[in-house]
């Protein structure tokens, strides 16, 4: 019968394990809410665990124009590869099954990104944002007078973005 990890020792697997199993970057946020929707792990918990990964070389964070990124380091794959067989193999599939489920929306997520600021006298500058990889392909700076203008020009951006790109692009290049 194969022993099977608990406890710290299970937590910093799982997190290592997704970091694996994505095969691409993802976000703080993404690799939260992987941790928790697949494992159950909370917030607290999953700082403190991401802290001691870093601490002991398993993982690096790199600052990316999307936001900051775990990435697995050769140590983290020798580990990975040590204990990976004490994680459930339904825990594993469930890793695994979720990250597929999510790979579109994750990589949306980092190559459209918005941010907001304030404007001296009044007002947001709404900065929007296509990447690919550290490229910027597209950045478009609007101010308006309005929070309320500013969340819904950084939603729409998400389902608008290739629309405008195109229309941009066509307009530029003569095609339209």
């Amino acid at each position: 019968m194969p022993n099977f990890l608990e406890g710290l020792a299970k937590e910093k697997v799982q997190l290592l394990y997704i970091l694996n199993a994505a095969k691409t970057e993802l976000t703080e946020q993404q690799f939260y809410q992987c941790a928790f929707e697949s494992t159950g792990m909370n917030w607290f918990s999953f700082h403190d665990v991401v802290g001691e990964l870093e601490k002991n070389g398993d993982i690096q964070v790199e600052r990316r124009p999307f936001g900051p990124c775990a990435q697995l380091t050769n140590q983290g794959m020798m580990t990975l590869s040590m204990f990976e067989k004490g994680l459930t193999y339904s825990l594993r599939e469930g890793i695994d099954a979720y990250l597929k489920q999510n790979a579109p929306q994750f990589r949306q997520e980092r190559e459209l990104v918005s941010s907001e600021e304030p404007l001296p006298g009044g007002g947001l500058l709404v900065r929007l944002k296509a990447l690919e990889g550290d490229r910027t392909l597209l950045e478009i700076d609007v101010g308006v007078a309005s929070l309320e203008e500013s969340l819904q020009m950084r939603k729409n951006w998400q389902q608008q973005s290739a629309k405008l790109y195109d229309t941009i692009y066509d307009t530029l290049t003569g095609k339209e």
